[in-house]
């Protein structure tokens, strides 16, 4: 789906399930996250697809936000960090993702 970029995260876990640790994780931080898209809402009559895409907007207090897309199934989620308002906004949200993977990942 996202030709040529790389995850900052992949969770073994639900897609459903990752959107809750990441959002619970980010307002942990001081983050303000947003839930702007959600394909499974916009495909409603596709009982039986079985991917999942949420984009999430990560803000700090001041600034636009980041823009997350966790993108899955019930076995896995991919997370991708699609701009980066700044420099240190990247490392500072890579840095609290990291703390929901397992050890053995980073």
């Amino acid at each position: 789906m996202k030709s040529g970029k790389q995850p900052i995260l992949i969770l073994d876990q639900d897609c459903r399930y990752s959107v809750i640790k990441v959002t619970d994780q980010l307002n942990a931080a001081g983050f303000t996250v947003v839930q702007s898209f959600d394909l499974q809402s916009a495909l409603a009559k596709y009982h039986d697809c079985l991917c999942q895409m949420i984009v999430l907007l990560a803000y700090l207090q001041d600034g636009p936000p980041a823009t997350l897309i966790l993108n899955g199934n019930h076995l896995s989620t991919s997370i991708f960090l699609e701009n980066d308002p700044e420099g240190s906004f990247r490392s500072l949200l890579v840095t609290e993702l990291s703390k929901l993977a397992p050890s053995d990942q980073f």
